[in-house]
C-alpha cells in the first residue's frame, strides 16, 4: 500500500512539474514579446446614443469576461435568427459592480424594436445621448481595470459625477481580429 501511494506521488509531482514548466514558458513568452496594452484618455467627449436589444445578467467577477462572451454570441444569434438590422458595435452597460459580482446588459445596438418578441431578461431600450470621459483601452480585456482606474481618478480631479450607468465599447474585438493585442475598448463614465 506504501509503495503503491508513492508511486501515485511521484506521478503527480511529475505531472505538477510539467504543468508548472508549460506555464512558467508560456508566462516567459508573453514578457519576452514587450506588448503591453495602453490606455489614452481622451477627455470628455459626447456620446451619441441609439436604440439597443440587450440582456440582463449577474455574474461573478471571476467568471464575467467568459461569461459575456457565450452572451454576446447568443444576442447576436437572437439578432441574426429574428433578422434584425444591427447599428453599431457590442457594448455593455454596467448596472451594479462589486467586488464579488457584477450586475451588466450585454447590448447591440439596433436600427429598430419594433414588433420583436423579446424573450425572459432581454430589453430593447434607449441609450441616451450623453456628456462622458473617455478612455481607449487598447490590447487585452483582461487588464482594462487600469482605464477604468483611470478615468477614477479623473473624476475626483475634475470634480464630476456620474450621472448614469459607465459602459464599454468593443470597437475592435474577437468579431474582427483574433489577435487580442489589435482588440480596441472603449471605456466611459457617463458625467454631469
Amino acid at each position: 500500500m506504501i509503495n503503491k501511494f508513492y508511486k501515485n506521488l511521484k506521478y503527480n509531482i511529475k505531472e505538477a512539474v510539467i504543468v508548472f514548466s508549460f506555464m512558467l514558458l508560456i508566462i516567459i513568452a508573453i514578457s519576452l514579446s514587450g506588448f503591453k496594452s495602453s490606455n489614452n484618455y481622451k477627455g470628455k467627449q459626447l456620446h451619441q446614443g441609439g436604440l439597443y436589444i440587450g440582456k440582463i445578467l449577474s455574474s461573478s467577477s471571476l467568471s464575467f469576461d467568459r461569461n459575456q462572451k457565450q452572451e454576446f454570441r447568443k444576442l447576436n444569434n437572437f439578432i441574426i435568427d429574428n433578422n434584425i438590422s444591427k447599428n453599431g458595435f457590442p457594448f455593455i452597460i454596467y448596472t451594479s459592480k462589486t467586488e464579488e459580482v457584477i450586475q451588466y446588459i450585454v447590448a447591440l445596438p439596433v436600427e429598430s424594436c419594433k414588433n420583436i418578441k423579446l424573450p425572459l431578461k432581454f430589453v430593447c431600450n434607449y441609450f441616451p445621448k450623453q456628456d462622458v470621459l473617455t478612455v481607449i483601452h487598447e490590447g487585452y480585456l483582461f487588464d482594462r481595470n487600469k482605464a477604468w482606474h483611470i478615468l477614477d481618478s479623473e473624476i475626483s480631479k475634475q470634480n464630476k459625477k456620474i450621472f448614469n450607468a459607465p459602459f464599454e465599447i468593443f470597437w475592435k474585438g474577437n468579431e474582427q481580429s483574433r489577435d487580442s493585442t489589435t482588440w480596441i475598448t472603449g471605456v466611459y463614465y457617463p458625467i454631469k
